[in-house]
């Protein structure tokens, strides 16, 4: 009786390993093939968006743009040139730059290596927004904090009507205040610097080349339609490059399950000394006009 009981113990053993065993190696396969599939977004685009004590729309929350698009950020990598007739076409061909800035940002684009995310600089204001990177805005009475991926930067935005700070230094990030339109916060921007590029107004724009000047002038218009979507609509005026005011949007989804993810730009960075660009890279008016 003993030695059957035994060899019923030893057999229920066996089974569970044999058991475990296959569960563990399915497990390892699925890791080898599975994607990654974000959390669900919400489809009740009907549910109204929150208010917030003194009224105003509630932009709490964690927001991302172009969710659950997997596969490669539209952010990186070289930007395509794309051939039409009449000769090639740049990203920054989008942009309504005047001629000689026109000129200018093709040469940035053809060097390669003029990007100042090459050389480990921020992303700035406005080419910070944007992309499968999220960002999560805290609306508070007088302000708004914007906490972003990229960067791991941040923006704290009074929004009681003050005026800009006189003595602001040239930055990044600018010099921004902010008042309510109805429920549309309007975000002023201005004291930013040159070093910044503006992206493609559809991604990041690596490589795209579309430098500013000093004069920028960043307006941002910032809506909650319903509880899910985030709408950033951004003017880019730059009278000095420009010929007339840029404007484009960034639609987002709430995203409450996501993680800011700690994202330091070149930390690890190896490949830059070994790029050589194509050619020299007009860096002022003058030499981008001969």
């Amino acid at each position: 009786m003993m030695k059957h009981r035994y060899l019923v113990g030893c057999l229920i053993a066996a089974a569970m390993m044999v058991a475990l065993g296959s569960t563990s190696a399915s497990a390892q396969a699925d890791r080898g093939t599975k994607k990654y599939a974000p959390p669900s977004v919400s489809k009740d685009h009907s549910k109204p968006a929150p208010r917030a004590a003194d009224g105003h729309p509630d932009f709490s929350g964690m927001w991302i743009e172009k969710y659950g698009a997997l596969g490669t950020d539209p952010a990186a990598g070289k930007t395509e040139v794309r051939a039409r007739s009449g000769g090639p076409s740049y990203p920054s061909d989008e942009l309504p730059y005047q001629p000689w800035a026109a000129l200018k940002a093709r040469q940035l684009h053809d060097a390669e290596n003029t990007d100042p995310l090459l050389h480990c600089e921020p992303y700035g204001v406005p080419r910070i927004w944007g992309g499968p990177h999220p960002a999560r805005l805290v609306q508070l009475p007088g302000e708004l904090i914007v906490l972003y991926e990229r960067d791991v930067a941040f923006r704290i935005v009074p929004t009681d009507g003050r005026p800009h700070n006189p003595d602001a230094d040239p930055s990044w990030m600018g010099n921004s205040v902010a008042k309510w339109d109805g429920d549309t916060l309007v975000i002023d921007t201005i004291d930013l610097n040159e070093k910044s590029w503006l992206g493609s107004g559809k991604n990041a724009g690596e490589g795209s080349g579309t430098f500013h000047s000093d004069a920028l002038h960043v307006t941002e218009r910032i809506s909650r339609p319903d509880f899910d979507h985030l709408t950033v609509q951004i003017t880019d005026d730059d009278p000095k490059v420009f010929t007339h005011p840029w404007v484009y949007s960034w639609n987002m989804n709430l995203v409450p399950k996501e993680d800011i993810y700690e994202d330091v730009t070149c930390s690890n960075e190896k490949d830059y000394e070994h790029e050589l660009p194509d050619q020299p890279a007009a860096t002022d008016k003058s030499a981008a006009a001969n």
